[in-house]
Protein backbone atom coordinates (compact mmCIF):
# COMPACT_ATOMS: atom_id res chain seq x y z
CA UNK A 1 0.00 0.00 0.00
CA UNK A 2 0.86 3.68 -0.58
CA UNK A 3 0.30 5.39 2.55
CA UNK A 4 0.32 9.46 3.52
CA UNK A 5 1.02 9.85 7.59
CA UNK A 6 0.49 13.58 8.13
CA UNK A 7 2.16 14.55 11.39
CA UNK A 8 5.58 13.21 12.86
CA UNK A 9 4.97 13.35 16.36
CA UNK A 10 5.72 10.12 18.56
CA UNK A 11 2.41 8.41 16.90
CA UNK A 12 2.90 9.77 13.30
CA UNK A 13 6.53 9.08 13.79
CA UNK A 14 6.27 5.33 14.72
CA UNK A 15 3.40 4.71 12.48
CA UNK A 16 6.03 5.80 9.66
CA UNK A 17 8.60 3.58 11.15
CA UNK A 18 6.24 0.61 11.42
CA UNK A 19 4.62 0.69 7.83
CA UNK A 20 8.08 1.05 5.82
CA UNK A 21 9.59 -1.57 7.71
CA UNK A 22 6.15 -4.10 7.12
CA UNK A 23 6.86 -3.28 3.30
CA UNK A 24 4.45 -0.11 2.63
CA UNK A 25 5.27 2.78 0.52
CA UNK A 26 5.44 5.76 3.10
CA UNK A 27 5.35 9.36 2.90
CA UNK A 28 5.26 11.93 6.33
CA UNK A 29 4.68 15.35 6.02
CA UNK A 30 5.31 17.83 8.86
CA UNK A 31 6.08 21.70 9.36
CA UNK A 32 8.67 20.39 11.68
CA UNK A 33 12.24 19.75 10.18
CA UNK A 34 13.17 18.31 13.23
CA UNK A 35 10.92 16.28 13.86
CA UNK A 36 11.10 14.59 10.81
CA UNK A 37 14.87 14.10 11.57
CA UNK A 38 13.69 12.49 14.37
CA UNK A 39 13.06 9.26 11.91
CA UNK A 40 17.18 8.92 10.98
CA UNK A 41 18.72 7.88 8.53
CA UNK A 42 17.33 3.80 8.92
CA UNK A 43 14.05 5.45 7.50
CA UNK A 44 13.03 4.29 3.72
CA UNK A 45 10.03 6.31 3.23
CA UNK A 46 9.58 9.75 1.98
CA UNK A 47 9.84 13.13 4.13
CA UNK A 48 8.32 16.62 3.10
CA UNK A 49 9.00 19.95 5.78
CA UNK A 50 5.64 21.83 5.07
CA UNK A 51 2.23 22.69 5.66
CA UNK A 52 0.33 19.66 6.16
CA UNK A 53 -2.77 20.41 4.41
CA UNK A 54 -1.00 22.37 1.63
CA UNK A 55 -2.36 20.93 -2.03
CA UNK A 56 1.45 21.10 -3.28
CA UNK A 57 3.08 19.11 -0.62
CA UNK A 58 -0.23 16.74 -0.93
CA UNK A 59 0.54 16.30 -4.31
CA UNK A 60 4.59 16.00 -3.87
CA UNK A 61 3.91 13.55 -1.42
CA UNK A 62 1.50 11.08 -3.86
CA UNK A 63 -1.77 12.00 -2.75
CA UNK A 64 -3.25 11.16 -5.91
CA UNK A 65 -1.39 7.67 -6.16
CA UNK A 66 -2.37 6.90 -2.14
CA UNK A 67 -4.32 4.01 -0.67
CA UNK A 68 -4.39 6.02 3.01
CA UNK A 69 -3.94 8.64 4.69
CA UNK A 70 -3.21 8.97 8.35
CA UNK A 71 -4.04 12.28 9.84
CA UNK A 72 -2.32 12.30 13.37
CA UNK A 73 -1.12 15.93 14.34
CA UNK A 74 -1.82 16.84 18.15
CA UNK A 75 -3.76 19.52 15.98
CA UNK A 76 -7.46 18.60 15.53
CA UNK A 77 -8.05 21.61 12.89
CA UNK A 78 -5.16 20.31 11.08
CA UNK A 79 -6.33 16.80 11.27
CA UNK A 80 -10.42 17.76 10.30
CA UNK A 81 -8.27 19.92 7.36
CA UNK A 82 -6.20 17.42 5.90
CA UNK A 83 -8.49 14.54 6.12
CA UNK A 84 -11.39 16.58 4.15
CA UNK A 85 -9.29 17.88 1.37
CA UNK A 86 -7.87 13.92 0.67
CA UNK A 87 -11.85 12.64 1.06
CA UNK A 88 -13.12 15.82 -1.22
CA UNK A 89 -10.67 17.00 -3.48
CA UNK A 90 -8.34 13.71 -3.91
CA UNK A 91 -10.85 10.89 -3.42
CA UNK A 92 -8.59 8.98 -1.10
CA UNK A 93 -10.15 5.57 -0.61
CA UNK A 94 -8.81 5.07 3.08
CA UNK A 95 -8.86 7.94 5.56
CA UNK A 96 -8.41 7.57 9.43
CA UNK A 97 -7.87 11.07 11.37
CA UNK A 98 -7.29 11.14 15.50
CA UNK A 99 -8.75 12.82 17.77
CA UNK A 100 -7.12 14.56 20.25
CA UNK A 101 -9.94 16.44 22.42
CA UNK A 102 -13.07 14.43 22.72
CA UNK A 103 -14.99 17.21 23.46
CA UNK A 104 -14.52 17.86 18.99
CA UNK A 105 -15.63 14.53 18.35
CA UNK A 106 -18.73 15.77 17.14
CA UNK A 107 -16.95 17.92 14.57
CA UNK A 108 -15.72 14.77 13.22
CA UNK A 109 -19.20 12.88 13.14
CA UNK A 110 -20.33 15.78 11.13
CA UNK A 111 -18.14 15.09 9.02
CA UNK A 112 -18.26 11.56 8.86
CA UNK A 113 -14.57 11.10 9.01
CA UNK A 114 -13.46 7.75 10.49
CA UNK A 115 -11.61 8.44 13.60
CA UNK A 116 -9.49 7.09 15.99
CA UNK A 117 -10.02 8.39 19.84
CA UNK A 118 -6.87 7.27 21.66
CA UNK A 119 -8.59 9.29 24.46
CA UNK A 120 -11.10 6.48 24.79
CA UNK A 121 -8.93 3.66 23.82
CA UNK A 122 -6.83 4.40 26.31
CA UNK A 123 -9.70 4.45 29.24
CA UNK A 124 -10.97 1.57 27.42
CA UNK A 125 -7.34 -0.51 27.81
CA UNK A 126 -6.78 0.58 31.18
CA UNK A 127 -10.85 -0.84 32.43
CA UNK A 128 -10.06 -4.11 30.59
CA UNK A 129 -6.07 -4.41 32.96
CA UNK A 130 -8.54 -3.72 35.78
CA UNK A 131 -11.33 -6.15 34.85
CA UNK A 132 -10.28 -9.11 33.42
CA UNK A 133 -13.63 -10.68 33.19
CA UNK A 134 -14.14 -7.43 30.32
CA UNK A 135 -15.80 -8.40 26.83
CA UNK A 136 -13.27 -9.09 24.39
CA UNK A 137 -14.69 -6.57 21.96
CA UNK A 138 -14.25 -3.05 22.48
CA UNK A 139 -14.55 -0.14 20.04
CA UNK A 140 -13.99 3.40 19.20
CA UNK A 141 -16.63 5.12 17.20
CA UNK A 142 -17.53 8.02 14.71
CA UNK A 143 -20.95 8.36 13.38
CA UNK A 144 -21.42 5.35 11.18
CA UNK A 145 -17.92 3.07 11.92
CA UNK A 146 -16.42 1.26 14.81
CA UNK A 147 -13.26 0.00 15.53
CA UNK A 148 -14.12 -3.52 17.21
CA UNK A 149 -11.08 -6.19 18.92
CA UNK A 150 -12.73 -9.49 18.38
CA UNK A 151 -12.00 -13.20 19.65
CA UNK A 152 -11.48 -15.54 17.19
CA UNK A 153 -13.10 -19.00 18.57
CA UNK A 154 -14.48 -20.06 15.57
CA UNK A 155 -12.56 -22.51 13.71
CA UNK A 156 -13.76 -21.52 9.92
CA UNK A 157 -12.52 -18.00 8.90
CA UNK A 158 -9.81 -17.30 6.15
CA UNK A 159 -7.91 -15.02 4.97
CA UNK A 160 -7.73 -11.00 5.71
CA UNK A 161 -8.80 -9.69 2.30
CA UNK A 162 -11.39 -12.32 2.26
CA UNK A 163 -12.91 -11.20 5.04
CA UNK A 164 -12.28 -7.17 4.30
CA UNK A 165 -14.17 -8.26 1.11
CA UNK A 166 -17.34 -10.26 2.97
CA UNK A 167 -17.70 -7.99 5.27
CA UNK A 168 -16.92 -4.38 3.79
CA UNK A 169 -14.22 -3.78 7.17
CA UNK A 170 -10.67 -2.78 7.08
CA UNK A 171 -8.49 -5.28 9.53
CA UNK A 172 -5.58 -3.29 10.87
CA UNK A 173 -4.33 -5.13 13.78
CA UNK A 174 -3.37 -8.88 13.96
CA UNK A 175 -2.96 -10.15 17.33
CA UNK A 176 -1.64 -14.10 17.52
CA UNK A 177 0.32 -15.77 20.80
CA UNK A 178 0.06 -11.84 22.29
CA UNK A 179 1.99 -10.46 19.70
CA UNK A 180 0.42 -7.56 17.84
CA UNK A 181 1.02 -6.72 14.18
CA UNK A 182 -0.34 -4.62 10.75
CA UNK A 183 -1.84 -7.88 9.13
CA UNK A 184 -1.04 -8.77 5.20
CA UNK A 185 -3.68 -9.34 2.88
CA UNK A 186 -3.27 -12.87 2.58
CA UNK A 187 -2.84 -13.77 5.89
CA UNK A 188 -4.82 -16.52 7.20
CA UNK A 189 -7.15 -16.04 10.71
CA UNK A 190 -7.17 -18.88 12.76
CA UNK A 191 -9.06 -19.80 15.91
CA UNK A 192 -7.06 -17.73 19.10
CA UNK A 193 -6.59 -15.06 17.32
CA UNK A 194 -7.72 -11.77 17.83
CA UNK A 195 -8.06 -8.98 15.42
CA UNK A 196 -8.66 -5.03 15.28
CA UNK A 197 -11.28 -3.93 12.78
CA UNK A 198 -13.69 -1.18 11.39
CA UNK A 199 -16.70 -2.08 10.40
CA UNK A 200 -19.95 0.05 9.42
CA UNK A 201 -22.25 -0.49 12.26
CA UNK A 202 -24.68 -1.84 10.18
CA UNK A 203 -22.46 -5.11 9.57
CA UNK A 204 -20.45 -5.32 13.18
CA UNK A 205 -22.97 -7.65 14.76
CA UNK A 206 -22.55 -10.06 11.37
CA UNK A 207 -18.90 -9.59 11.69
CA UNK A 208 -18.55 -10.46 15.33
CA UNK A 209 -20.96 -13.17 15.37
CA UNK A 210 -18.83 -15.25 12.29
CA UNK A 211 -15.92 -15.16 14.63
CA UNK A 212 -17.35 -15.21 17.97
CA UNK A 213 -19.58 -17.18 19.59
CA UNK A 214 -20.57 -15.66 21.98
CA UNK A 215 -19.26 -11.73 20.75
CA UNK A 216 -20.54 -8.64 23.24
CA UNK A 217 -20.09 -5.67 21.37
CA UNK A 218 -19.57 -2.27 23.60
CA UNK A 219 -21.10 0.96 22.99
CA UNK A 220 -20.38 4.04 24.61
CA UNK A 221 -22.50 6.38 22.46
Amino acid sequence: MYIIVIGCGRLGSNLARNLSDLGHDVCIIDRDGKKLDVLGNGFNGQRIKGIEFDSDNLLEGGIRQADALLAVTSDDNINITVSLVAKTIYHVPRIIARVNDPNRLYIYKMLHLTVINPVQLGVDLLIRRLVPESPDVVLAQDQDYDILELFVDKGKTGTVSKIQQKYSCVISGLIRHGHMRLPQSDDEIYYGDKIICTVCREDRERLAQSFSKEAVLWDPS
